[in-house]
């Protein structure tokens, strides 16, 4: 066993050198980069623009005076409901339609009919009336989600007109607080998102990363080094050699993401004061929950790249690996959701499930330490994870020897010890 360790290493080191010290390595943590950047602009500016299209338009055909009342109830409801950071940025809630005066015509009724059909104006319901007699005209769908909201926004002007009529003003009463430390349902509120967060960068950068090996495999089978390796050391050597390898690269790449990303959380927080981490943290705490996630991340990425790179084994070109590595990809992604869905559970089958399945136990666990401050189930599950991609290592190679290098093994399935392509 000591022997493949060490070609192991041999391996690790040979592979880590010349990807680390390659031109190529640059393309590597560039392109990452960029398709996160523009994923990311691209999600922003989506998600503005649908929200903005997507925002309800009622005509309110009225007198001034009413029409002067909605408008206002309608801004003291969306400045109640806007934060103030946005607030001051010109932003506000768009939990309330756009109100836009008409002024009314001699026939009200036609009027509301022709409003609805202008594909210019856009409108999805007519207000029309007096404040003490007021008429919403619409399609049905309107009644389950817009009619509400009208409704709340003509029952504030009508009690602010009352209150006016008798010659009062609305009286603005703030709730008085007392500040607590923390609040239970804040706290799992907060820590499931950690959990959620960090689960999805880990599934994201593991699949990301890990269909490298299949390429690299692929092309030194071509090369026929892959052959000159497997006579020189055990072929589990190779596999376990080249898995710790990427693992070694995809950490170098995770510190300079993440140096880049702290310098720009740093400049921001120059800039802007209201970027802060949460209150609360992780059940563990940020330290011991920092060196977990590193951890399983690289747990995560051993057991996902031995799987890969046991079907890049067994592919002889990109067309072969790209067919190969789909379906693998997509059960990964059941995986994640598997383990996305567990998160917030404290029992069940459903979560034991996740925590003992090999792929989705790393993440799986992440969540746990997030909202469990109990430490010695993760020195189980490592140790699960670890055996788990000695087995993943240990068929990979057995299916390499007999379906490419075309050698079998007399020796049992567990023994690490035996050297050569002959294995």
């Amino acid at each position: 066993m000591t022997g493949v360790l060490e070609a192991a290493w041999v391996i690790a080191r040979r592979d880590f050198v010349a990807t680390v010290y390659s031109r190529s390595f640059i393309l590597f943590l560039t392109v990452p980069l960029l398709l996160f950047g523009v994923m990311i602009g691209a999600s922003l500016w989506i998600d503005e623009s649908d929200a903005s299209a997507s925002q309800p338009r009622v005509a309110v055909v009225a007198d001034s005076a009413t029409a002067e009342a909605l408008t206002a109830a309608r801004q003291r409801l969306a400045d109640a409901l806007t934060p103030v950071s946005e607030r001051r940025g010109g932003r506000q809630s768009r939990s309330f339609p756009i109100l836009e005066v008409v002024q009314p015509a001699e026939h009200v009724g036609p009027q509301a009919e022709r409003l609805l059909a202008d594909e210019a104006g856009s409108y999805s319901a007519v207000l029309g009336g007096t404040l003490d007699r007021l008429t919403l005209t619409g399609p049905a769908r309107i009644d389950n989600n817009l009619a509400q909201r009208i409704g709340l926004i003509v029952e504030d002007a009508r009690r602010v007109a009352a209150l006016s009529a008798a010659g009062r003003s609305p009286a603005v009463t703030p709730v008085e607080r007392v500040i607590t430390a923390q609040a239970a349902g804040n706290l799992q509120y907060i820590r499931r998102g950690i959990a959620s967060t960090v689960m999805g960068l880990i599934f994201g950068i593991t699949v990301l990363l890990a269909t490298l090996l299949l390429s690299n495999l692929a092309e030194e089978k071509t090369n026929k080094i892959i052959e000159i390796l497997a006579a020189s050391v055990p072929l589990d050597s190779v596999f376990l050699g080249k898995l710790i390898a990427m693992l070694g690269i995809s950490f170098v790449g995770l510190a300079i993401w993440g140096g880049m990303a702290a310098l720009a959380y740093l400049f921001v927080q120059v800039v802007q004061d209201f970027m802060t981490l949460p209150d609360a943290g992780p059940a563990v705490g940020w330290p011991v929950f920092v060196i977990l996630v590193l951890i399983y991340y690289g747990a995560n990425y051993m057991l996902l790249g031995a799987l890969f790179l046991g079907i890049g084994g067994q592919a002889s070109n990109i067309r072969e690996i790209q067919t190969l590595s789909m379906p693998v990809t997509i059960l990964q992604v059941g995986v994640f959701f598997l383990a996305i869905r567990v998160v917030g559970q404290t029992g069940g089958a459903l979560a034991w499930f996740a925590y003992l399945m090999p792929f989705s136990s790393p993440m799986a666990m992440i969540a746990l330490a997030a909202e469990s401050e109990t430490l010695w189930p993760h020195a189980l599950a490592l140790l699960w994870q670890a055996i788990w991609v000695a087995i993943i290592i240990r068929i990979s190679s057995r299916l390499f020897r007999r379906t490419v290098l075309k050698s079998g093994s007399s020796g049992g399935f567990f023994n690490f010890g035996r050297r050569g392509s002959a294995g």
